[in-house]
């Protein structure tokens, strides 16, 4: 296909993905038919990104939207031609995740070295990567860090299908994936955690449940956090700083280093570094707190 068909592929995936994670097709089928805000408080969404979602499924023919404007409902799409839509879902569900996964591939094969380089590490023996996909980052770690032992912790469908990115070397023994979904299963012990591209995509009730479980399982005087995000200057007035403002979901925030030393003081880390690397992430430590006596 060439580049137009490509890109509406794409688009058709990303909407397709997104609005079944979502469960807006099974809130609209049987005809249903629902305003946009309705829709966004079902789906504990806001009423302004919801209503781009729904715009773009009708756009693509996978949603009809009413003369009124503001209604949708669940449709067939034309494109489909006697496929099963739930046959669909499946296959598109599945290209998408793909995307996903390549997508963050490459921008780890971007950041990853400044990432693993912007702090000695040297005093810690095991790192678990939450959500470290496909493991870029991870191996960065023990190519660096030969006598490290590092664990990639995501979601079972993103662990199943890590093996096609996967380098040759002597390292890749020193990586271990593990899945399992970190609101809710154990987390695996480790001296380091990491969070990259995370904390900006999730809401303050989400980003409460995960930092107090690392928290709690972190070793005091000896446990650490670190997080790789865009650290937005001071005042926010900066313009390259959003590169990846598109990558945030409508629940989530950028934020300032004095914003993310707050939050890490807050969930008992300290003597918090930032490292601004020049690359499009850059660097957050935070140690956790010796236990008082």
């Amino acid at each position: 296909p060439g580049p137009t068909e490509d890109n509406g592929r794409l688009l058709l995936t990303s909407a397709l993905f997104v609005a079944s994670k979502l469960k807006v097709f099974d809130l609209l089928k049987d005809k249903c038919v629902l305003k946009a805000v309705d829709v966004a408080n079902k789906i504990e969404a806001s009423v302004c990104g919801t209503e781009r979602l729904l715009d773009a499924c009708a756009s693509l023919g996978l949603l009809e939207k009413t003369h009124q404007g503001d209604f949708y409902c669940r449709t067939i799409p034309v494109r489909t031609r006697g496929v099963r839509l739930e046959d669909l879902f499946t296959s598109v569900l599945k290209e998408a995740k793909q995307h996903f996964m390549t997508a963050m591939h490459s921008i780890a094969k971007l950041t990853a070295r400044d990432v693993a380089t912007a702090f000695d590490l040297s005093p810690f023996r095991s790192v678990c990567d939450l959500g470290g996909c496909t493991g870029v980052l991870a191996h960065e770690l023990v190519q660096k860090y030969p006598n490290l032992n590092v664990t990639v912790f995501d979601l079972p469908d993103v662990i199943a299908n890590v093996s096609c990115f996967q380098p040759s070397g002597q390292h890749i023994t020193s990586v271990m994936f593990t899945a399992g979904d970190f609101f809710k299963d154990n987390l695996p012990e480790a001296d380091l955690y990491i969070l990259s591209l995370i904390l900006h995509d999730l809401n303050d009730e989400k980003i409460h449940i995960l930092l107090s479980k690392i928290s709690a399982i972190c070793k005091p005087g000896k446990g650490a956090l670190l997080l790789a995000e865009i650290v937005l200057d001071e005042e926010k007035t900066h313009p390259s700083r959003g590169v990846l403002q598109s990558l945030s979901m409508t629940e989530g925030k950028q934020r300032n280093g004095s914003e993310y030393k707050q939050l890490l003081e807050k969930y008992g880390f300290t003597n918090v570094q930032i490292k601004i690397t020049g690359n499009i992430l850059d660097a957050i430590l935070g140690f956790k707190k010796t236990s008082a006596r």
